[in-house]
């Protein structure tokens, strides 16, 4: 169950387009739309209240019950617009999309987006 938890939670918050803010750079909004919603298969959605698929709501409204997060993510698309973060990738090749692309910041302040150790572009430093 745990590995499990952790997918979830990982592939929720993690992507190579979601940037990481530091604290020079952070706000409550910003933090909160740094999640992005997946397609789970039915089960996962039905067993976790929709909560991979609907975070973004969840980061929005935390305390809202999760049975109001499917129709608020459909208001929350459509007034977010392009700020509104959704990744249509089935759930095993995200992960492995997700684990191939994404391991590190280069730094904790100003904003920074993922790099990946396998990434030949990347400076390397001495």
């Amino acid at each position: 169950v745990n590995g499990w938890l952790v997918l979830y939670t990982w592939l929720q918050h993690t992507h190579e387009d979601i940037p990481h803010y530091g604290e020079d750079e952070w706000s409550w909004l910003k933090g909160t739309l740094c999640t992005i919603d997946r397609p789970y298969p039915a089960w996962a959605d039905y067993c976790h209240h929709h909560i991979g698929s609907s975070h973004v709501a969840h980061h929005l409204w935390s305390k809202m019950p999760f049975y109001g997060a499917v129709e608020a993510t459909k208001h929350i698309k459509e007034f977010l617009g392009p700020h509104y973060r959704y990744d249509g990738t089935p759930i095993v090749k995200a992960m492995l999309q997700t684990g191939r692309k994404c391991h590190y910041v280069e730094d904790a302040s100003g904003v920074q987006y993922m790099h990946s150790v396998f990434d030949e572009k990347r400076p390397k430093k001495l």
